[in-house]
Order: structure tokens, then sequence, then C-alpha cells
């Protein structure tokens, strides 16, 4: 029931700063190394994300973002028998700002909850500090840091992606 809640009051509070602007929305994927906790127990994580960006002020822009996250398990080999280890997934929902910090560099954040989508995954506290680089009109590369804290345990990794305006 936390978990609920919590979504709609970030749902709230992005929203709460919406003018009669309208938003953008762009998407796009990245790839990563896991760290931390996770790593040695996934050696690859991948995620796709979706964002509706409205104006707030010049140059800075917030709004609702919904992400997958996925870290691919590792193998291991116990003497000739090899053993796969388990996938694990996130549902990240989270507020989004970005801030252009020049014509080409965008500083931004996510902040939010991340559900856990396996059995038994509880999910946990999502945050996603990054940077980004225009390369076109509407595409960037994003290099980002992304961690969810579940109960002690941290699944995060750093990552490299792109995102298109939609």
């Amino acid at each position: 029931m936390k978990k609920l809640v919590f979504i709609a009051l970030l749902a709230i509070v992005s929203l709460n700063e919406v003018n009669a602007q309208e938003g953008v929305l762009n998407g796009g994927f990245n790839l990563g190394i896991p760290t931390g906790d996770v790593s040695d127990y996934s050696g690859f994580a991948m995620g796709a994300e979706l964002n509706y960006m409205f104006p707030v002020y010049e140059g800075v822009t917030v709004g609702p973002s919904v992400q997958y996250s996925h870290f691919f398990g590792k193998e291991y080999d116990l003497g000739g028998l090899t053993i796969e280890g388990s996938d694990t997934s996130f549902l990240p929902i989270s507020g989004a700002a970005r801030f252009n910090v020049s014509e080409d560099f965008v500083l931004g954040a996510n902040l939010g909850y991340a559900v856990g989508l396996n059995e038994g995954n509880d999910g946990g506290v999502y945050y996603r500090p990054l940077i980004g680089y225009k390369i076109g009109s509407s595409s960037q590369l994003n290099l980002s840091y992304s961690g969810i804290d579940n109960d002690g345990y941290n699944f995060s990794n750093v990552s490299l992606g792109v995102m298109f305006g939609l």
C-alpha cells in the first residue's frame, strides 16, 4: 500500500508544475555494466524508458517517466556443471527533471520507485543522475548511473544510452 501511495504522490507532484504548455514525449534505451552488490550476480544490464517532459522555466523540463530495467544473470561453471544465474527486472516509475546547461549538454535526474517484476522481488527506491550530449535536433547520448535500493541490497549500473524525441 505504501508503494501505491508513493507512486500516486510522485505523479501528482510531477504534474503539479504543468502549465498550459504542451509536453514533449521522448524515449530511448541504454546498455549498462552492473556495479555494486549486483555485479557479483549480473554481468550486463539494459533498459528502456519513456518520458513526457513539460517546460517549467527556460531550459528546465520536468515530468513523469517510466522505465524498464533488466539485469542479466551470470553463468557459473562448477566443475563441469554450468549454472545460469537468475535475471532480475524492474519497472521504475519516477519523476524526471532536465536542465539544459548549454546548447549541447543536459544534466538530469530521476527519482521514484522501482516495482519488482520477478517473484520475490519487492522493488525499491529508484534514482538516476545523468548527463546528456545532444547529437541532433531531437536526439542525445546519455551517460547515467542508476540505482535501486532493495531491502539493503543495491541493484545499480553505469550505462550509455540514446534518447529520441517522439
